[in-house]
């Protein structure tokens, strides 16, 4: 009986040091897992500090990549602004430029070339009360002079630069523009072509041709004095070109062979104060006379 109560406690004692060994193995483990904890704790919220200055460093950055960008922009947009200007001054510098160009290629060339050229196109108008000049705008036989040369004539004809005569009849009137249309009944004939009167200029030297006695042509030259001049609502340009009895009609050229205006009025009592219908207000007159037709 004692020696089992002996054993008894021999084996309570080993496990209460294996209970206590165990207890103070935890106890360690415990400590040492809140030792670790608090060590992890106090690295996270230094690498949360670090991240704290990083994500500060990266607002203050992207705060003064936004003022770079908004600085940027606006200089980038005053750079349009200048470059935009430039295109302008270098457009108006160019276009004066092609001004001064045009005015120097005029003064210093002849119109030989160009008459000759040309003349094939005008004609001599004859009518049973006087006469006058005009030109072709259609090969099929169109051409244009001023109503006043054929005001109240019953007979009327066309003699060209052969010396050939055709009848005529007339297509149409414009009273107030002083134009008419008349028409020969064959083809083949020279035009002329109307120039672009946003392209005529003061000071542009040019030329009227006539043919005021059938084939004795007169040729006259003068400069433009200047353009859109209104008189009794239509549009002239001002010429000082000298413009002879039976010019009316007929048309002024510019060192390109084109019409840039017809030869309408001359102020008596006045040298080198004339006016020609400007191209563009007689091309619409025309075309419109032409369509009805």
């Amino acid at each position: 009986m004692k020696k089992e109560i002996k054993i008894h406690l021999i084996y309570g004692f080993i496990l209460l040091l294996v209970t206590g060994g165990l207890f103070l193995y935890l106890n360690s483990q415990i400590v040492t897992t809140q030792q670790s904890l608090e060590s992890s704790k106090d690295l996270l919220n230094i690498q949360i500090k670090d991240l704290q200055n990083v994500t500060s460093t990266i607002d203050q950055e992207v705060k003064n990549l936004t003022g770079d960008l908004s600085q940027k922009t606006t200089e980038i947009q005053s750079l349009n602004k200048d470059l935009l200007q430039v295109k302008t001054d270098n457009k108006e510098q160019l276009t004066k430029l092609e001004d001064k160009v045009r005015t120097l290629k005029s003064s210093n060339q002849d119109f030989s070339e160009v008459i000759e050229e040309v003349i094939p196109a005008i004609v001599s108008i004859k009518t049973n009360v006087g006469s006058g000049s005009g030109f072709f705008v259609r090969t099929n036989g169109y051409l244009v002079t001023n109503y006043h040369v054929i005001d109240g004539a019953t007979a009327a004809s066309v003699i060209n630069s052969k010396g050939n005569i055709y009848p005529v009849r007339i297509v149409g009137i414009s009273k107030k523009a002083d134009i008419a249309v008349l028409h020969i009944n064959e083809t083949g004939f020279d035009k002329l072509i109307f120039a672009d009167s946003l392209g005529v200029k003061a000071g542009e030297k040019v030329i009227a041709v006539g043919s005021p006695i059938g084939l004795d042509y007169t040729v006259t030259q003068g400069i433009i004095s200047a353009v859109n001049r209104e008189i009794n609502g239509n549009s002239y340009v001002q010429i000082d070109v000298p413009i002879n009895p039976g010019n009316s009609g007929g048309p002024l050229i510019n060192i390109d062979g084109k019409v840039v205006g017809v030869n309408t009025l001359k102020i008596p009592g006045y040298e080198g104060l004339g006016f020609a219908l400007s191209a563009d207000y007689v091309k619409n007159i025309v075309n419109e006379i032409i369509k009805g037709d």
